[in-house]
């Protein structure tokens, strides 16, 4: 039994998943799938998720699975035990026909929106933790997010109604 990976999951290689659905999350952390993005520490760059479980699909990509790879040969390591692949065998596997809805019944929370995050990295590509930052709307001067970044540099993720040029401040 797998368990699926969420942006935060480590890899054989050191790195850390920092993508995943704009969509559909576990507790809260967006699920990663086959296509999404992986910041490799011993190769020191940024991969991509390059296999996933075909029998389910997440927002349109097969989702990733501890064990699957990347195209730099880590294998991804799930860091949560409660979303996971189960033990039962599929007969097959059919395409489901796309779900349409009336266009009043379309709510407004899924509209398209814009979101960022950034990665601060030291001179030696590694994370820089715990500093300080601002997040700001260039157009408006928003303060769109505050804080500081995690344990892999990453701040929290920035989200615009419209396509929007951002920048990111340290204090």
């Amino acid at each position: 039994m797998a368990a699926y990976i969420t942006v935060g999951a480590k890899t054989t290689h050191g790195g850390t998943v920092i993508s995943g659905s704009p969509h559909t999350t576990h507790n809260g952390i967006p699920v990663s799938r086959k296509g999404d993005k992986v910041s490799c520490k011993k190769c020191k760059k940024i991969v991509t998720i390059a296999t996933g479980d075909p029998s389910f699909i997440v927002d349109g990509s097969p989702i990733a699975r501890a064990g699957d790879v990347t195209t730099c040969g880590s294998k991804l390591i799930a860091i949560q035990q409660a979303f996971a692949q189960s033990d039962f065998e599929v007969g097959s596997i059919a395409q489901a026909a796309p779900l349409v809805f009336p266009k009043s019944l379309a709510s407004d929370s899924i509209k398209d929106k814009f979101d960022e995050q950034f990665e601060v990295l030291d001179e030696n590509n590694e994370p820089m933790s715990n500093i300080k930052y601002q997040i700001i709307d260039d157009e408006t001067e928003e303060v769109l997010a505050a804080g500081f970044t995690n344990e892999n540099g990453l701040t929290e993720r920035a989200s615009t109604e419209s396509k929007r040029k951002i920048r990111i401040v340290f204090i």
